[in-house]
């Protein structure tokens, strides 16, 4: 009974740190509206990360319920950034101190400086390494998820109907009829029973496979089941189940989401030994430019490691910044809201060197997430997942409204006088102009 009581309280506990996490990301854009209230947003001549910051505050307080948001933001927000400070400082605070020579208490000030005067919170803090002197006097030009995936995404976004990018059905027979090359859909879950699909398949092949939920992102719920002959598959918990038996837990999990089945890509053969064995992606962002033409602005080459089979940044990935012109890679790390990892430049696992490698097929991934852009014209922006195989690059999906964390903590610096950034606020003018807010 003592057992189940403290299992229970630490359960309960480790769900109050993530609510408190979740609380202190959505209160902390609060001083950021403050601090740009009353100013222009279309002047011209501002810098692009002044105009998108000015943005954000202008739509923050024209939001449903903006005004009484602001008010209860403004009595929770010094609990919030206490805890989340509390959370991240336990977590890196005296690790830091030693890489550093930035004392736990300078952490401490140096995260209430910057939520207070950037609305980054603790966790963008030491993801993007704001102890350092020479990160700290470039804060204003972070971009975080308040501007970005908050209101410069939900302007730029297409009509409802203008496309399907989010349904991975959709979005494979798009691909496959615009001449894109996409990774395929072999079979469909839906209601406890697999669905008709075009060009898909009535029994599983016997080849590795890959499953996922027809929507959603970030790594979650995915399963590889790798063929083990004789019609039987076994998972990464090494679980083996025969073909029909597999059919039967796919069509069991589809009563509350729908599922899919994908064949297993395979990492081009210069990858393996920087690869626990999932598929190794870069995240290719592109934006349309002044002319309307889709333009490559930043990447960022992901590895899994551990037992992860998805190379997602969230999900505990390594990452390493991209050289558009020649696909060199650097050094990497994870996420950075844990010390552990750090900057690296061998793969934990294989110990293998990858700073300074170039990636296979690096014009072929270039061109590929260009001309796969373009097959959408009604998207501004997007990221888009490229994997490198033995010949050439695939299209594994696209992200309407990417992230940019992971290309801040790659380059190690932020984007606000970069071209995303500025594209971005071009694009975001031209929306205005055209009565789109």
């Amino acid at each position: 009974m003592g057992d189940r009581l403290t299992s229970i309280r630490g359960a309960a506990w480790k769900g109050f740190l993530r609510w408190a996490e979740d609380f202190a990301y959505d209160v902390s854009g609060l001083p950021m509206a403050l601090r740009h209230i009353g100013k222009g947003q279309t002047s011209e001549n501002i810098p692009p990360a002044d105009y998108l910051h000015r943005f954000y505050a202008a739509q923050y307080w024209r939001l449903p319920m903006g005004p009484l948001k602001a008010a209860v933001s403004a009595v929770t927000w010094p609990l919030a950034l206490g805890v989340a400070t509390t959370i991240f400082t336990s977590r890196n605070g005296k690790l830091i101190a030693a890489r550093s020579g930035v004392s736990v208490g300078k952490q401490v000030m140096g995260q209430v400086e910057m939520a207070a005067r950037h609305a980054i919170a603790p966790f963008w803090y030491y993801m993007f390494e704001l102890h350092l002197p020479e990160r700290k006097k470039q804060a204003a030009l972070y971009l975080t998820a308040h501007e970005t995936i908050g209101p410069a995404y939900s302007l730029l976004q297409p009509q409802p109907g203008a496309d399907g990018m989010d349904d991975k059905i959709w979005f494979a027979e798009h691909c496959h009829v615009s001449g894109v090359r996409a990774v395929p859909v072999l079979m469909h879950f839906s209601g406890g029973e697999r669905q008709p699909l075009k060009g898909g398949s009535d029994v599983l092949p016997e080849s590795d496979l890959f499953v996922k939920p027809r929507s959603g992102s970030g790594g979650h719920r995915m399963e590889r089941w790798d063929y083990q002959g004789d019609g039987r598959y076994r998972n990464a918990f090494g679980d083996v189940l025969s073909r029909d038996e597999l059919m039967d837990k796919l069509a069991r999990q589809s009563l509350k989401d729908d599922y899919l089945v994908q064949p297993r890509l395979a990492n081009h053969p210069e990858l393996d030994d920087i690869s626990n064995g999932a598929l190794a992606t870069v995240r290719l962002l592109t934006c349309r430019n002044e002319q309307g033409r889709a333009e490559a602005t930043n990447a960022a080459f992901r590895m899994a490691i551990g037992n992860s089979v998805v190379d997602n940044f969230h999900q505990g990935g390594l990452a390493t910044a991209v050289d558009l012109e020649t696909g060199r890679i650097g050094i990497a790390s994870d996420i950075g809201i844990r010390p552990d990892v750090g900057w690296r430049d061998t793969h934990p696992v294989s110990g293998a060197t990858f700073a300074g490698r170039i990636l296979p097929h690096w014009r072929d991934v270039m061109d590929l997430a260009v001309r796969t852009h373009e097959a959408f014209p009604h998207r501004i922006v997007v990221g888009w997942d490229v994997a490198m195989l033995k010949d050439g690059a695939c299209i594994i999906e696209g992200n309407g409204k990417p992230d940019l964390d992971i290309h801040q903590r790659a380059e190690r610096g932020p984007l606000g006088q970069s071209r995303i950034s500025t594209l971005l606020a071009f694009n975001v003018q031209e929306a205005l102009k055209a009565g789109k807010a």
